[in-house]
């Protein structure tokens, strides 16, 4: 009886189909990725992704102290906050394409203003549209960084997102393409906040939060249509925040607004969101309860032609306080 021979299945050679994607495709992949360390991490796979990376639209660099849970302490942190802005350096460095947005978010400290600089420096060579700086000081530390000069004449940017950085312009503003503006943490002047809406010309959304030092913030571009204002922190005298917005269409406030805020021109407006409450004093609650009271029935009536109105918790407290008042 003869046997039959068995015969050995062809070896299969996987193939790496990801691989063979175009450029265009494999950098998209790399975009979808959280972490700008993982993209940079890729160009270990392969030659053909050894500089994939460098050619991504977007990076966003972030890093805080949570990142560290369970580190070795202070001097743990402080080498690893070094580490983070080596590797903004050396992934800039890198980058070889025109970016779309660059963001860093992580605890700024005074030694690091020339990295930053240099960082700025890069965004205004590589035609960047979307620009966050969003730099929170470490605890204890007293000195915030200065936007530097060249960021104030730039006609790329159409988004920009500043929090904790000191934003003091020398001359003009020239933000000619700018769409977006968000503002957090800062201190201003009348002077700069007029500069910075005069240099804005197609300003349609400016959100500002966590801010003090204006009395009068008056919009007079007719592309502005959004104002977006949280946590008014200035209540160091009666003057308060007067708005006067002719064209503006949507208003959004929430948090504390010092001791007054009030509108003189919002003529134009639809849609409002009064999400917020106004600082009261200890010292003499009862009789500042009833001025606030005053202030925020003066405040909505100025709101009464809003075709949609939406009025957070303690404003509805308010102003059935100061209802049943007038009733008694």
């Amino acid at each position: 009886m003869s046997r039959k021979r068995k015969t050995s299945r062809p070896e299969t050679t996987a193939v790496d189909r990801i691989s063979e994607c175009p450029d265009s495709v494999l950098v998209h992949i790399l975009s979808l990725l959280e972490e700008i360390e993982d993209a940079v991490r890729t160009q270990v796979l392969s030659k053909r992704w050894r500089f994939l990376w460098t050619f991504l639209p977007s990076l966003v660099f972030r890093y805080t102290a949570i990142d560290d849970y369970g580190g070795d302490g202070e001097d743990f942190g402080v080498a690893r906050n070094s580490e983070f802005v080596a590797f903004v350096g050396r992934t800039l460095f890198s980058s070889d394409c025109k970016l779309r947005k660059f963001e860093v978010d992580f605890h700024y400290e005074p030694r690091f203003a020339s990295n930053v600089d240099s960082w700025t420096r890069f965004v205004a060579g590589k035609g960047v549209e979307e620009l966050y700086l969003l730099l929170l000081p470490e605890l204890g530390e007293d000195g915030s960084y200065e936007l530097p000069q060249l960021l104030y004449d730039n006609y790329w940017f159409k988004e920009l997102h500043f929090s904790c950085c000191r934003v003091i312009p020398r001359g003009n503003v020239a933000w000619y393409s700018l769409k977006k503006l968000s503002i957090g943490y800062v201190t201003f002047s009348d002077d700069v906040i007029e500069r910075i809406l005069a240099g804005c010309p197609a300003l349609e959304t400016l959100e500002l939060h966590n801010f003090e030092g204006f009395s009068r913030l008056a919009v007079t571009n007719s592309c502005m249509k959004k104002l977006i204002l949280r946590d008014f922190l200035d209540i160091s005298d009666d003057s308060g925040l007067e708005i006067s917005a002719p064209y503006l269409l949507s208003l959004e406030m929430s948090g504390v607004l010092g001791k007054r805020c009030r509108f003189t021109n919002i003529s134009s407006l639809v849609d409002a969101v009064f999400n917020c409450h106004f600082a009261c004093f200890e010292q003499d609650r009862a009789n500042d309860y009833e001025r606030i009271q005053n202030i925020v029935v003066v405040f909505l009536a100025s709101l009464l032609h809003v075709k949609n109105l939406t009025l957070g918790t303690w404003a509805i407290e308010v102003c059935i306080s100061a209802v049943l008042l007038f009733c008694d």
